[in-house]
């Protein structure tokens, strides 16, 4: 199963590639002009205001800037998402700019802040067990990265069966994390190896890039700008697959 549910999403991403890129074009392009704007008022506030980082950083303005960044950015993942969720689970075709209107955008937005939140608390007494091993952990470099795969691929182990939320706030429906988390603890040695996999997947393509393509800086941009949009779509249509399987039942060949 943990195999078919990461080719399943990579067939429902590449096999409606034009629904793809309009689910995600708009949004994206609306936030690097985000990110771009950013940039420019730190450059004026720096050259004009004579301001350096220090200062800058600690501006009122910036900060400010920098939070509505935030909200925005997560704004535009949720719009995506449901965008997404919504073509997958209800046939809901995408516009070259995806409706806002009538979805659960800023749902999604809470419903995905709540999972991080659970998961800072999650997070602290792991730190703490970190800091006390770190001497063990961290004396090779093998050691190290051994430690540094397992822990991402326990952060994703326990993202995809909290987060198989996500796509029932897109859809309407409610279910929280420990909803989530009971109703996909049949799978979890499925959602073990799967989360192996994308692990394994996304350090392969990223690792291949530099190495191949180091020399070459706009190559390389471009290719980390497309291996990013591939993780990010993929690890949308995972959640869906797995809601769609897991809670509505469907098959993995038609889901």
């Amino acid at each position: 199963m943990a195999w078919n549910i990461v080719r399943h999403a990579f067939v429902i991403v590449f096999g409606n590639l034009s629904n793809a890129i309009k689910a995600s074009l708009v949004p994206t392009l609306l936030l690097a002009g985000a990110f771009v704007g950013f940039g420019s008022i730190m450059d004026i506030q720096i050259v004009e205001g004579n301001m350096d980082l220090e200062d800058l950083s600690q501006s009122g303005v910036t900060v400010l800037a920098g939070l509505g960044l935030l909200v925005f950015a997560m704004f535009v993942f949720a719009w995506v998402a449901v965008t997404w969720h919504r073509f997958i689970l209800k046939e809901e075709y995408p516009d070259v700019v995806p409706s806002i209107s009538g979805r659960p955008i800023w749902p999604y937005v809470a419903r995905t802040l709540m999972i991080t939140l659970q998961f800072m608390l999650l997070l602290i007494p792991l730190f703490i067990l970190i800091m006390a091993l770190a001497n063990i952990l961290f004396s090779n470099i093998v050691t190290a990265a051994i430690f540094g795969v397992a822990l991402n691929v326990l952060y994703a182990f326990v993202w995809f069966r909290v987060a198989i939320s996500l796509p029932s706030v897109a859809v309407g429906e409610h279910m929280g994390s420990m909803d989530a988390w009971e109703i996909t603890s049949e799978h979890s040695r499925d959602i073990l190896m799967m989360s192996v996999v994308i692990i394994v997947l996304n350090s392969v393509m990223s690792m291949g890039v530099a190495t191949l393509f180091g020399g070459l800086p706009l190559v390389a941009f471009i290719l980390r700008i497309i291996v990013q949009w591939t993780t990010m779509m993929v690890g949308i249509s995972v959640l869906t697959t797995l809601y769609g399987h897991i809670v509505e039942g469907r098959s993995l060949s038609g889901s």
